[in-house]
């Protein structure tokens, strides 16, 4: 690939320099789950919120790179690089991360994200298509001993503006995330939801709705729906409003089916919009879980 511009990141990554107006709190620790073929089997909310979450971060290290926010908030060093390349017959990001750098949100990210879009149309045009997948990508969590290696494809379809005025994609994901450090195993996850951005106060935020399927790491096969839109801060555009903003899933919920289970399972993020605690629960039958979002 022929590189037009490179910009090296400063030490806190490309996502992670917009995360230092937010509330940060340790994230929950792990539970053990011992007992993974009774009800109690709450893996599958885990691998859903942390493949919530890679597909959220990623699109927000995109939408940071394709606003050009990398080179407006560096603070040295050599975290990463940012690479244009409009030669070929699509338009391509490549964010690299080197994996040495430690964000304000206490994870290490190592790897590629890579972004194409069709030429003809801007990243944020009404109309554009963008792919957006993964290579040799992991995210670490140190204070959990979690490490989650992301493969896969994101494909977006920006549907512009609703009739509020409100920006808004459509995706379909297919996602693997392999687990490692004090987690361990393997999760598949396909979802189709919408993201509308809302303007709550003087901040923004993306709305999430949609559904998903997937298979968790203790192999159990679930669906879901989000019956409580999913909460995240739209990075790039409170960026350049001089917001405050977050790096997590802040507010919502889903009910997942789990194949073999007798009851359903209920997963309800729980830091508050505005809010970065990294916490979640998992209530199945009455009982509560807190579970470890990565």
């Amino acid at each position: 690939m022929k590189k037009l511009s490179t910009v090296v990141l400063g030490t806190a990554l490309l996502s992670a320099v917009i995360y230092t107006g937010c509330k940060k709190d340790t994230p929950a620790s792990t539970n053990t789950n011992t007992n993974t073929t009774n009800d109690n089997d709450y893996y599958a909310a885990q691998d859903e919120a942390n493949a919530s979450f890679v597909m959220n971060d990623s699109k927000n290290i995109s939408d940071g790179a394709a606003k050009g926010q990398s080179t407006e908030r560096v603070l040295g060093g050599a975290c990463g690089t940012v690479t244009w390349d409009s030669t070929g017959v699509t338009d391509t990001i490549d964010i690299h991360f080197t994996g040495t750098c430690m964000s304000p949100d206490g994870r290490y990210r190592k790897g590629d994200i890579l972004v194409y879009w069709a030429k003809g149309k801007g990243y944020f045009d009404q109309g554009a298509s963008i792919t957006q997948t993964w290579r040799n990508y992991s995210v670490t969590n140190p204070a959990t001993l979690t490490s989650i290696a992301v493969s896969g494809s994101t494909n977006l379809q920006n549907t512009g503006k609703d009739s509020l005025g409100d920006h808004s994609w459509s995706y379909g994901s297919n996602v693997t995330l392999t687990y490692s450090g004090g987690t361990t195993g393997t999760s598949s996850w396909s979802a189709t939801r919408n993201n509308v951005l809302t303007r709550v106060g003087n901040v923004w935020y993306y709305y999430v709705t949609g559904s998903a399927t997937g298979t968790s790491k203790s192999g159990t096969t679930y669906t879901l729906s989000i019956t409580s839109p999913l909460v995240y801060t739209a990075l790039w555009i409170n960026l350049a409003a001089g917001n405050s903003i977050c790096g997590c899933i802040e507010a919502g919920s889903e009910t997942l089916t789990r194949t073999g289970k007798t009851y359903p399972l209920t997963l309800t993020y729980t830091s508050g919009v505005g809010n970065c605690n990294y916490t979640a629960n998992a209530t199945i039958n009455g009982t509560t879980y807190a579970i470890t979002v990565l």
